[in-house]
């Protein structure tokens, strides 16, 4: 009796390997179409960053806010003896 299952389980392990390399590899092609979809967010996310990281040099260059400055709130430049600084508790002139 025993000899008359031994081809079935034979086939059914078979079967059970094939189907399981068959996931395997289904599931390798799903992390590789994961990873691609990571690595383009990832390279849009620096894009964007560059994108803001250039901006915000442009806008805060200094010859931009002193054209600001001069325009907008109407500031002069500093003249001579106009500016103070501390150093410690002297005071200084420039």
């Amino acid at each position: 009796m025993k000899q008359s299952y031994r081809p079935f389980v034979s086939v059914g392990i078979i079967i059970i390997t094939m189907l399981t390399v068959v996931f395997f590899k289904m599931e390798v092609t799903r992390l590789g179409y994961s990873l691609l979809r990571v690595s383009r967010a990832e390279k849009s996310a620096a894009d964007q960053n560059r994108l803001r990281n250039i901006a915000f040099h442009r806008l805060t260059r200094p010859g931009r806010i002193e054209s600001l400055a001069q325009t907008r709130l109407a500031l002069n430049k500093a003249g001579q003896g106009q500016v103070l600084q501390v150093a410690g508790n002297v005071l200084v002139a420039q």
